[in-house]
């Protein structure tokens, strides 16, 4: 934590309560060196005076907020010390991005307040940071593996043949599918997709088919796995506590599709529509011995099932239950 003030008041009386309280603090009389602080010892927390003879604490807290070369001062929780009732520098300090305000009179049970709440911000600012950058390193991993699609961020095809069935030992009751008793498997054709790159080309049938997959993926269910499969098809594993929700769950991509307009650009919509072939199991009737077998034949039956859902029209789903 930093304190900056040239008011030897102000820097004993937030001294003497943070002593009391066991923070861990450094304190400055001037703005610049308060700046070489930030930069090399980048403290969770600034308390600035407004009154800095050298850089005032809004300039100082600008120079934190929107500084594209150290980006990670960001996240530093500033606290404005400013004076009573002046509410322009309170409006200075909410455009120069300061995140809470303390008045120079320097109440103790207000700062003890706005030193907690900074630091809550700045522990859930960290640990959003930390969960981001894992997320990042997970997807660099999966993008290394092959496991996601370069065009569309769905599974890659790769991951379908290859991972789903040492993934059914999960659908079987295990781990967080350990309340589920039926698993679905959609396969779903884009309908008359070929005629979009035919005649606007395939940047623009790209284009339509990441806009395809962020209309599926925001409308399956949250335990929902997307993959890529085949040129303008992909596959929807998902378990279900009943038979009825896969069947439901179809019906509702259906609908996410045909509803409203791909758009691609501004200028570009297209009314498209989808075909979904799929099929509804017990996981007790996968077999342990031959997973691989059992997921062939899931796969087998699901396309199938699309085929006939083609042959009706387009914008149709047909879907096979093996209960």
């Amino acid at each position: 934590m930093l304190i900056v003030s040239a008011d030897q008041h102000i820097l004993t009386t937030i001294t003497q309560y943070l002593g009391s309280e066991r923070y861990s603090f450094i304190t400055e009389t001037s703005g610049e060196r308060a700046w070489e602080i930030i930069l090399h010892k980048k403290p969770a927390i600034v308390l600035a005076d407004w009154h800095i003879p050298d850089v005032s604490g809004v300039a100082l807290c600008h120079r934190v907020k929107v500084n594209l070369e150290h980006p990670d001062l960001m996240t530093t929780y500033f606290v404005l010390i400013v004076d009573a009732l002046n509410n322009q520098q309170r409006q200075i300090g909410l455009d120069a991005g300061v995140d809470e305000f303390l008045s120079n009179s320097i109440d103790g049970s207000e700062l003890r307040a706005r030193l907690r709440t900074g630091l809550k911000v700045s522990a859930l600012t960290q640990s959003l940071i930390w969960t981001n950058q894992k997320l990042l390193a997970q997807n660099d991993l999966l993008d290394t593996l092959n496991l996601v699609d370069p065009l569309t961020k769905a599974l890659s095809e790769q991951a379908f043949v290859e991972i789903v069935p040492k993934m059914m030992q999960l659908f079987k009751g295990y781990g967080a599918y350990q309340s589920y008793s039926f698993l679905s498997l959609l396969i779903i054709d884009i309908d008359r997709f070929q005629p979009i790159v035919d005649s606007y080309g395939e940047q623009v049938g790209n284009e339509t088919l990441k806009a395809i997959v962020g209309r599926l993926s925001n409308n399956c269910e949250a335990n929902s796995l997307i993959y890529r499969y085949g040129l303008d098809e992909f596959a929807c594993i998902t378990p279900h506590n009943d038979a009825a929700s896969g069947k439901q769950l179809s019906q509702n991509l259906l609908a996410s599709i045909s509803s409203h307009p791909i758009s691609v650009s501004s200028a570009l919509l297209f009314p498209l529509t989808i075909s979904v072939g799929g099929v509804v199991t017990t996981l007790a009737s996968l077999s342990q011995q031959n997973l691989d077998r059992s997921f062939g034949k899931l796969v087998a039956l699901a396309e199938h099932s699309l085929h006939q859902a083609q042959c009706a029209g387009g914008n149709q789903d047909y879907i096979k239950e093996l209960i």
